[in-house]
């Protein structure tokens, strides 16, 4: 009886509460070896290992967006470089140092970035990409004019090239960091704040883990979900933060509706509803597809057709399609999906993880949009939220409102012409030239009166695991399956050569090395030569 009283509830949530544990803990050992490295004088094997312990939070969330104790490890190792001289700070910016991790052919980053220096044509642009895999996209380094750098095409590893980019950016009167949540270099880089040039920081990855919160003398945000959990989460302060809506080009339409769809070989008097995002934004979630999700909605109106746009042709698709036949397609990530929202009369957002980009370039052809969000609003994060889509999207909150919604737009045109003008119109204003530009220059001004970044009592703070709302949803949402060992070994090449063979034997020893061909490619040639030579 006494047992039965002093017992403990069950947890409502526990497997996932102990699923958030055991990424903290994996973190915390790779950070432990960071640590340790250091200690020991080894800044290069540091910086890895800060790099891989983010890989794990990004890919399985830990119960954290960021790490004091990991940014401070940074912060020490970026100390220990050298500076030339302090910078003249000026209150008109007139160079900007944009600085990427990866530019990639397809997504809404690179995208952004290649508009926003367009836009800023009264300023100077140059870009560096930290650590570039394959070929830039010919429209960025046109928008740049061609001043791009690619540090890891020059000898040595993260301390060698974080050491380039503070010499770089000394030229400069504002540096603005578009990097993945785990590029360190730039943390090492910038590791204090008042000796160089200020740094923007461009909260593109919102949702996720992400470096960046100790040199940032200034933090952008695209939406207000993203806005309020950075101050509540990422240690910023409210007036180190700033809204400025994602830039959307302004779209101009080549063909009407129906000509799109004749081109696509669809019969123009079909209701077309169109989706577009990576794959991994259609993962299946609890064993429903988003094909199933759609197909009540297919069997209630024949004369509807879905077509996703990046999905490629997922197996567990297959029943909905054995059913619809051609009513319901996919196809691979396009990079320019255009005729495919030309030819939508609804535009479907991806689910479960959302895509505002998409929703903004549907918009500006004019189709009204439904997106799906099932949670509480502590968790709007995963939601939408975007400046010109709130109130301008419809919003669902259970897979049937969702149906329903569409049903209606499916049997009512005029509906459907009237939502899409009033969201075309909203995303011109603030999303667009030349309305998006106010944004910008507000920004701008917010970052030449605060004062430098002291960011001492930031590095201080010690970071821990909470497992309330959103944490312990957020790996069913967006969690990964790459090992640990698949990072170690894609940051081999970057370590000195002692401490690269150590690393070759503790993957070896594990089985991590598929061939003979892996095992010299991971670990002979250094990451410069490789990048260098594909470059």
């Amino acid at each position: 009886m006494n047992d039965a009283v002093s017992a403990a509830p069950p947890r409502e949530h526990a497997m996932q509460e102990e699923r958030i544990a055991q990424n903290f803990a994996a973190f915390e050992r790779y950070l432990a070896r960071a640590q340790d490295y250091l200690t020991h004088g080894e800044l290069d094997a540091a910086a890895v290992h800060c790099a891989v312990a983010s890989h794990i939070p990004v890919q399985n969330h830990a119960g954290i967006f960021w790490s004091p104790r990991a940014e401070k490890v940074l912060a020490e190792i970026g100390g220990r470089l050298p500076f030339a001289s302090e910078p003249i700070r000026v209150k008109e910016y007139r160079r900007v140092l944009q600085v990427g991790t990866q530019m990639a052919a397809v997504g809404g980053l690179t995208k952004m970035l290649g508009q926003w220096v367009a836009a800023d044509s009264g300023r100077e642009h140059s870009l560096v990409l930290t650590q570039q895999h394959g070929p830039v996209p010919q429209f960025v380094t046109d928008s740049f004019g061609g001043r791009v750098t690619y540090l890891n095409r020059s000898p040595g590893g993260f301390i060698a090239w974080a050491a380039r980019l503070r010499e770089l950016a000394r030229g400069y009167d504002l540096v603005i960091l578009h990097t993945h949540c785990e590029d360190v270099i730039p943390l090492i880089a910038f590791a204090q704040p008042g000796k160089h040039a200020p740094v923007l920081v461009l909260n593109h990855a919102d949702h996720l883990f992400w470096y960046g919160s100790s040199i940032s003398h200034l933090t952008i945000s695209l939406r207000g979900a993203a806005l309020d959990l950075g101050i509540a989460r990422r240690g910023l302060s409210p007036e180190r933060s700033i809204l400025m809506p994602t830039l959307s080009e302004a779209v101009v339409r080549t063909r009407s509706r129906e000509e799109a769809k004749r081109e696509l070989g669809i019969d123009p008097a079909t209701t077309l509803l169109v989706s577009a995002a990576r794959k991994l934004k259609y993962k299946t979630m609890h064993g429903v597809t988003f094909a199933d999700i759609h197909a009540p909605l297919l069997e209630k109106h024949p004369d509807a057709m879905l077509l996703v746009v990046g999905a490629d042709e997922p197996a567990d698709w297959a029943p909905v399609r054995a059913r619809f036949g051609d009513r319901i397609r996919s196809t691979p990530e396009l990079p320019n999906p255009k005729i495919y929202f030309e030819a939508a009369d609804i535009y479907v957002d991806s689910y479960p993880f959302v895509s505002s980009t998409s929703l903004m370039e549907a918009a500006g052809y004019g189709a009204p949009s439904v997106t799906i969000f099932t949670y509480p609003h502590e968790t709007r994060i995963f939601g939408i939220n975007h400046v010109a889509l709130v109130g301008n999207t419809l919003q669902a909150t259970s897979f049937e409102q969702y149906r329903e919604m569409l049903s209606d737009l499916i049997a009512d045109p005029e509906k459907r012409e009237l939502l899409g003008e009033k969201a075309r119109e909203a995303v011109a204003r603030e999303h667009n030239m030349p309305g998006w530009q106010r944004w910008l220059e507000t920004v701008y001004t917010r970052a030449s009166e605060l004062d430098a970044l002291d960011n001492r009592a930031m590095l201080q703070e010690v970071e821990a695991p909470s497992f309330g709302e959103p944490d312990w949803r957020h790996e069913d949402i967006f969690g990964g399956n790459w090992p640990i060992e698949q990072f170690l070994k894609s940051y081999m090449g970057v370590l000195p050569l002692r401490q690269r063979i150590a690393h070759w034997r503790e993957l070896k020893a594990i089985g991590a090395f598929t061939s003979r061909a892996s095992e010299l490619n991971h670990t002979l040639l250094p990451e410069w030569i490789k990048r260098a030579l594909k470059g």
